[in-house]
């Protein structure tokens, strides 16, 4: 018996009946850091350019933690035009959105202003890679969400950041990492949390930046506050 063995091509389910997917925790990336110069300052761009971001932990060189990949990436995750990985909006809309049915991503851009020594500094890169977000992602493809990245070691300038982009409907939330300066607790962080009345925008916490200390929810007893300390309860925490 002659037997013939053909491959026949998959069916694709409708797209109406696949499942949808909302992904939280979106990291886009910039090429290099020039692709901020169109929201700086001159006067913030020839500032990095003579002494650079200058971080809390400037000696610290690679990933706060051990990584098996890149970046904490697949390795399958660098754009083929180059750059880092998550720098190329067609590649994620390609390699991701699409081919997941991804209806909603919320971008997490970590690596910014966030953890610079230089309050000032900090505040214009903050409000730069904001502007970065509606121009280069949620502008171009409208399912995708920003967060609002601010300075909170600068409390009221990260209340006038996020006060500002409050009334986008491209924002989702504010973004805090989890080594700030001062216990999450810390009664100097709580006019940052009660800073959005309008929209009541979430606030997620992600695991990271450079400060060399354990993440610590704590703080408030420090201050006086009375009773069990607990973080705010807006607050969605980020699992890696």
């Amino acid at each position: 018996m002659n037997i013939q063995v053909r491959d026949l091509p998959a069916t694709a389910p409708a797209a109406a009946s696949r499942l949808a997917i909302a992904d939280g925790d979106i990291h886009p990336a910039v090429r290099s850091e020039t692709d901020l110069h169109p929201f700086l300052a001159r006067r913030w761009i020839e500032n990095l350019a003579a002494y650079g971001k200058r971080p809390r932990q400037g000696w610290a060189n690679g990933p706060a933690f051990p990584k098996s990949q890149p970046n904490a990436s697949r390795r399958d995750a660098v754009p083929p035009e180059g750059g880092r990985q998550g720098s190329s909006l067609s590649f994620m809309q390609a390699q991701h959105l699409d081919a997941n049915n991804v209806e909603i991503g919320i971008l997490n851009p970590l690596g910014s202003g966030q953890g610079v020594q230089n309050p000032d500094l900090a505040n214009a890169i903050c409000a730069a890679t904001n502007d970065w977000q509606l121009a280069e992602w949620t502008g171009k493809d409208k399912r995708l969400r920003a967060s609002v990245v601010v300075n909170y070691e600068d409390p009221p300038a990260a209340v006038a950041e996020i006060r500002r982009r409050a009334a986008t409907a491209d924002f989702a939330q504010v973004l805090f990492l989890t080594r700030t300066a001062e216990p999450l607790g810390s009664r100097k962080y709580w006019p940052v949390y009660q800073a959005d009345h309008r929209r009541r925008l979430a606030q997620l916490l992600h695991r990271g930046n450079d400060l060399a200390r354990a993440d610590l929810p704590v703080g408030a007893r420090q201050h006086g506050h009375r009773g069990r300390v607990r973080t705010h309860p807006r607050f969605q925490a980020c699992p890696h």
